[in-house]
């Protein structure tokens, strides 16, 4: 990572407060709405118990919070983020649905989490993992406020194994995107640095490697959309 990225991303949640007003829209446009499907995968990572209280981190406008509330077994959703842009148009959605008693989005930093030490029975991160400044660390906290028993599910971009694939994609991703993102956002290279962290960010077996060594156990990794999106899980067991 050149120094100049990983500046960048101890002060992203500064672009996530300039574009926050249009990252829904933009999010389902240049993913072709493909990022909805995504992000309904992690209702099909939750924990096998019978009562869940959850934590997403980098939870944005709250669209994974909104989505884990639909299934029952999850009493309550924690969201933070360190753009109160983005966390007040998600506390907006919330409170559009009458969901305020199940899901609250604070202020927050999702690399040294500031929970304590077993609280939580889900971790989820949606995309937000690679801006972290440290996704060591957060990896390392996420395991420590977890309860036993309780599971880890991160969805991350990754780049396609295909050749033909990978280039079609990485020309999308940088040149297109990037030129419509900039220009439909008002921002003059928010759009070109997250496709940089994206290309700098490990993806596969690697990432599931990181899981493994934070103590996670059961540790699994299935890619979506032809490698497009990778949805990272593991597992925190008993003591």
């Amino acid at each position: 990572m050149t120094s100049k990225l990983a500046t960048r991303k101890k002060e992203s949640y500064k672009i996530f407060d300039e574009i926050a007003r249009s990252y829904d829209f933009l999010n389902h446009f240049l993913s072709f709405g493909i990022d909805i499907y995504w992000r309904q995968k992690f209702l099909g990572a939750l924990p096998n118990l019978d009562k869940i209280n959850a934590l997403d981190l980098a939870t944005g406008t709250g669209d994974v919070a909104l989505i884990l509330v639909k299934d029952k077994r999850v009493e309550k959703v924690t969201g933070i983020d360190r753009s109160k842009g983005m966390v007040d148009i998600g506390r907006k959605k919330v409170e559009d649905k009458n969901l305020t008693n199940k899901i609250t989005l604070e202020l927050g930093d999702g690399v040294e989490i500031p929970f304590a030490d077993e609280t939580f029975d889900l971790v989820t991160i949606s995309f937000g993992i690679r801006n972290f400044s440290d996704h060591k660390r957060s990896i390392q906290n996420i395991h420590r406020v977890l309860k036993p028993r309780g599971k880890v599910a991160i969805m991350e971009f990754s780049l396609p194994k295909n050749k033909l694939m990978r280039a079609l994609y990485l020309f999308y991703f940088r040149n297109i995107l990037p030129r419509i993102g900039n220009l439909l956002s008002g921002h003059g290279d928010a759009y070109t640095y997250l496709n940089k962290t994206v290309e700098d960010f490990p993806y596969g077996q690697e990432f599931s490697d990181l899981l493994s060594e934070a103590g996670f156990k059961n540790v699994s990794h299935k890619a979506y959309t032809f490698g497009v999106a990778t949805l990272y899980q593991g597992e925190k067991l008993k003591c």
